[in-house]
């Protein structure tokens, strides 16, 4: 399973082990188009073996999708058709990530990491709650 924490200039990618019981960092793409940004992610899918995926978005206090999250669930639905033209059909879900970012901070600065380097690790984050949530 892949999960994404998508940003305007980073996306940070993470993956689960293959019986989907740990989630870790895997790395940070830089997008550059929606084409090029799915061709790599793509890759990763076919690479990785990757059968599912979940998106982080952000949801506001009142329990609402906020703007930047309409603007990811529009990427995915991108992505989503991307997959399918391409003759994949790999479920993507969603799920709220409102705390990610700020947990991965504190992971990341224990391990001396800069605060560029944090989209991996808050897309590890969406996945190990994500596989929490399902077992």
């Amino acid at each position: 399973m892949m999960a994404l924490d998508v940003g305007f200039k980073r996306i940070g990618v993470a993956l689960s082990d293959p019986l989907k019981l740990t989630a870790s960092p895997y790395r940070i793409l830089y997008r550059k188009s929606n084409r090029e940004t799915f061709e790599e992610l793509l890759k990763i899918v076919l690479d990785k073996g990757v059968e599912e995926i979940v998106v982080g978005i952000p949801i506001n206090a009142q329990g609402e999708k906020t703007k930047i999250g309409q603007k990811i669930e529009k990427f995915t639905a991108k992505l989503q058709s991307f997959l399918r033209e391409r003759g994949y059909q790999i479920p993507i879900y969603t799920h709220d990530e409102s705390f990610s970012t700020q947990e991965a901070r504190e992971v990341a600065r224990s391990l001396g990491k800069e605060k560029e380097e944090l989209d991996d690790y808050a897309a590890a984050l969406i996945l190990k709650e994500w596989l929490e949530l399902k077992r």
